[in-house]
C-alpha cells in the first residue's frame, strides 16, 4: 500500500486600524520546508526536535522563490525592522479560538504572531516565515519552519495591529 501525505498551509493576516477599527485581511499559501517537515516528524514521534525549536515570525520584502530548502539567509533578502517576534503564548494550537483566524480548524496546527503599533512597520510587506527564536537573535542560516509569499504587498504603520496567523492542515492520502 502507498499512502502519500502533505502539509498544507494557509497564511491570514489581519491588519486593524486602531484610529478607525476597520480591518483588512490578507490570505496566501505557504509551504512547510524541509526543516519544518522534520520537525512535525519529530514532535508526531514525540521526539525532541532537532533542527528547530521555537518558532519567532519575520517579514520583509525581497527574497529567494519558494523552495522546501530555503533558510534565513535567502528566504527574505529585505527584513522589515521590528519584524522578528516570539510566538504568542498558547500556541501553536489546534482549533484556534479565536475569531479573526479563518484557517483554524480542530485537526489543524495553528501558530499566531501579533504585533503592536510600534512594531514592525513597512510599506512593502510581501513575505514571511516562522524561524528559530534562538533567544530573539537567530543566526542568518537558521532553519525555517515555513515561507510565504503575497500576491501583492501590504503596508503596516503605526496606526496598525498585526496578527499573523499560519495554519498547518495534515492531510493523508
Amino acid at each position: 500500500m502507498n499512502e502519500k501525505g502533505t502539509i498544507k498551509g494557509l497564511v491570514v493576516v489581519v491588519l486593524t486600524n486602531v484610529k478607525t477599527g476597520k480591518k483588512y485581511t490578507y490570505e496566501t499559501i505557504n509551504i512547510v520546508t524541509d526543516a519544518g517537515d522534520l520537525h512535525y516528524a519529530e514532535r508526531g514521534a514525540s521526539e525532541a526536535p532537532t533542527n528547530f525549536t521555537t518558532g519567532a515570525s519575520e517579514y520583509g520584502t525581497a527574497g529567494n522563490a519558494v523552495t522546501k530548502g530555503v533558510d534565513r539567509s535567502n528566504a527574505i533578502t529585505t527584513k522589515t525592522t521590528g519584524s522578528l517576534i516570539e510566538i504568542d503564548a498558547t500556541y501553536p494550537t489546534t482549533a484556534d479560538p479565536d475569531g479573526d483566524n479563518t484557517g483554524s480548524g480542530a485537526d489543524i496546527v495553528s501558530w499566531r504572531f501579533s504585533y503592536g503599533t510600534g512594531d514592525g512597520n513597512d510599506t512593502t510587506i510581501d513575505r514571511l516565515t516562522i524561524t528559530n527564536w534562538a533567544g530573539g537573535t537567530p543566526g542568518a542560516s537558521e532553519p525555517l519552519l515555513m515561507y510565504a509569499l503575497f500576491g501583492s504587498s501590504f503596508t503596516k504603520t503605526a496606526s496598525d495591529t498585526l496578527k499573523i496567523f499560519v495554519n498547518h492542515t495534515f492531510t493523508g492520502v
